[in-house]
């Protein structure tokens, strides 16, 4: 039996040590007193003990970039102490970081990044709070920004604008740039971005013509001023088969004999694809809605009618012009563009009224019924009129506004528009509506004094941008800006007239303030443009800027310049050099560890495993642990049974010897 006692005393230590190292091998050792949970206590606070911070102290800590910010959190206390618990605030962003965290000194904790408030409370036997404070600082190197991810092929459409929206990281907070590179048709904004860790952007274009068609390479690029990342990327603009720009032939009268008793019409019809009318590659067709047909068309559209006594009356009449499909459209124009390239059918109708004397329209009522009007700029007018033709001809109606042609409609003996002038304008105004059956005319005008409504302005969230707007609501410029201009000294330029007085003294300025000598002062110019045409140069982008002049720019002179076409993103490379180091390039460069990781790169290089690395034995020692027990427990339970066999014969035997001995 001692044997057995011994066994089992042996297994009890393994499940022991198996405890042990089970929190050896998982970093979770239960130590006695540093686990205190479900506290409830009333907090009276006082000065009856003091509390030293011995770790972190009040000043600023060094950290390797990607690293973890691990601290010491060491304090005592002139009492002893029930309960200890802490606060971490991140100053930089005014957030809790941490909020009454109970622990044991002395332990370690995470701060973050810049500036760190630590409060550390304890709480003594008497039921006691006491409290302090210290504010200390963690460093870490620069590091590079990152580009997301950009779709390497994207597409654009022919009569469209593009939109790409792109995005970049920095773990600093920097204020970054970004770039695009070439511009022209495409632009980015916003540009400039101030503090933030997640930026986000758009790449755009105005609306793409037939001479945008084809493939075009750009790359986008972030830069914090010393680092910087770039995506290189494609946009296909596709060719759609564009619709004939057709002429609206209006209302036309014609008498059965005399002056005006033909009608010689032409009709115009451009086509992006296929020219105009005389091109020969347009077809045209005439319908006569519910009458005989009077006349025909020309394979250049050309309409020659003189009537007779039969045609007395009002015909309507529709004309189509179909234009060609295209050669070889793109496999992709359907799911991106909405379109396969087939050819198109423009139509259009006019009413003809055939008459032996015409009489001429007249504009029956109109509204506002007084000809002279008061308004405020954004405010909404209406105009109205009820048009008649004693022929049966319904007129055509013309609206003006300030002179300008605004808005046409046929068949319809109502007519009306809606208008509001933009806000910051104001004067003498004027609206028109004119009537017509193709020979006689009839108008009614209105005369408006206009005040001036001020312009609200909406400020963009970040990067430049905002501005005055039209009808009445807010108007959010986006800006556009082509690349600098090759700079050019401003000494020389100042002397020949090139730039006025007040920029010179600028730029010197701003020359002197970084450093740059006299030789080496220039400016650089460039173009921008409102895509929103919000009419507005309110956070308009800067045109013109000071730079550091060489005679002779080039990749490999020291210094961030334009030339051959294009702006270097830091000094020799991007633009028109080759791509700066980043850490997306896949090479080891700009102090890197490893291919992009480590050095100036936001994560940290992967720490080699050896070959059976340590990982490998303790996988090996926990399995042969498991087995050793498992047949230690099989041998414990082999044991048991024959023990209680082996009682169990005794018994049976003692039973036997005692029958025996009667």
């Amino acid at each position: 039996m001692k044997k057995e006692a011994v066994f089992l005393l042996v297994v009890a230590l393994l499940f022991s040590s198996f405890t042990f190292f089970e929190g050896f091998y998982t970093g979770k050792i239960p130590i006695a007193g540093n686990v205190v949970s479900g506290v409830i206590g009333l907090y009276v606070f006082g000065d009856s003990f003091n509390i030293d911070i011995h770790s972190p102290l009040n000043t600023t800590y060094n950290f390797a970039i990607g690293s973890n910010y691990t601290l010491d959190l060491n304090v005592s206390a002139t009492d002893d102490i029930a309960y200890w618990w802490f606060t971490l605030e991140d100053l930089r962003h005014s957030q809790i970081i941490n909020s009454s965290v109970l622990f044991t000194p002395n332990i370690t904790f995470n701060a973050v990044r810049w500036s760190n408030k630590l409060t550390v409370y304890a709480n003594n036997s008497d039921g006691e709070t006491n409290s302090k404070s210290v504010i200390f600082y963690v460093s870490v190197p620069n590091s590079a920004p990152l580009m997301g991810n950009v779709s390497q092929v994207n597409y654009a459409c022919e009569a469209s604008s593009f939109s790409l929206n792109v995005n970049a990281t920095d773990v600093d907070e920097d204020n970054l740039q970004l770039f695009l590179s070439p511009t022209s048709p495409f632009f980015i904004f916003p540009t400039s971005f101030f503090a933030q860790t997640f930026i986000q952007s758009e790449i755009f274009s105005s609306t793409l013509t037939k001479e945008h068609i084809g493939n075009y390479t750009r790359t986008v690029s972030v830069s914090d001023g010393t680092y910087s990342d770039s995506k290189v990327f494609n946009i296909s603009v596709l060719e759609i088969n564009e619709l004939p720009n057709v002429e609206n032939v209006g209302v036309q009268t014609v008498y059965l004999s005399g002056q005006s008793s033909s009608l010689n019409k032409t009709i115009s019809v451009t086509d992006a694809e296929d020219g105009t009318q005389y091109s020969g590659n347009l077809y045209f067709n005439l319908s006569f809605n519910g009458g005989e047909e009077l006349f025909n068309i020309t394979s250049n559209g050309l309409i020659e009618y003189s009537p007779n006594a039969s045609h007395l009356g009002v015909h309507n009449i529709t004309y189509c012009v179909t234009d060609n499909a295209l050669a070889n459209p793109d496999p992709n124009l359907l799911a991106f563009c909405g379109t396969t390239g087939t050819n198109n059918t423009v139509c259009n109708s006019f009413s003809l009224t055939v008459t032996n004397q015409n009489r001429p329209p007249t504009i029956l009522s109109y509204f506002p019924e007084s000809y002279s009007i008061n308004a405020s700029g954004t405010d909404q007018l209406f105009f109205n009129i009820t048009t008649f033709d004693p022929d049966g001809t319904v007129p055509d109606v013309y609206w003006y506004v300030d002179g300008s042609f605004n808005k046409y409609q046929q068949g319809n003996s109502s007519s009306h528009i809606y208008y509001t002038y933009p806000c910051g304008i104001s004067g003498k105004k004027n609206v028109k509506a004119e009537i017509t059956d193709g020979l006689v005319n009839d108008s009614v005008s209105w005369n408006i004094t206009l005040q001036n409504t001020e312009c609200p302005v909406e400020i963009p969230s970040q990067g430049g941008g905002g501005g005055g707007g039209g009808g009445g609501a807010t108007c959010t410029p986006k800006w556009g800006c082509n690349e600098w201009s090759l700079c050019q000294n401003v000494q020389r330029s100042l002397e020949i007239g090139i730039i006025s007085g007040d920029d010179y003294r600028d730029i010197t300025e701003s020359c002197s303030a970084n450093g740059f000598e006299e030789g080496r002062c220039g400016y650089q110019i460039r173009t921008c443009f409102d895509n929103s045409f919000c009419n507005s140069t309110f956070f308009k982008p800067d045109f013109i800027q000071y730079c550091d002049y060489t005679a002779t720019p080039s990749c490999v002179d020291g210094i961030k310049n334009c030339h051959d076409g294009s702006c270097e993103l830091l000094v020799d490379c991007g633009g028109p050099c080759g791509l700066c180091s980043s850490c997306s390039d896949g090479k080891q460069n700009q102090g890197e560890l490893g291919v992009d990781c480590g050095g100036p790169c936001p994560f940290r290089c992967p720490v080699e495993q050896p070959f059976l690395g340590i990982s490998f034995w303790r996988t090996l020692l926990m399995w042969l642990f498991w087995i050793i027990l498992i047949i230690l427990l099989a041998i414990l339970v082999s044991r048991i049974i024959k023990l209680i066999k082996v009682h169990s014969e005794i018994k049976k035997e003692r039973r036997i010897q005692s029958v025996l001995s009667r």
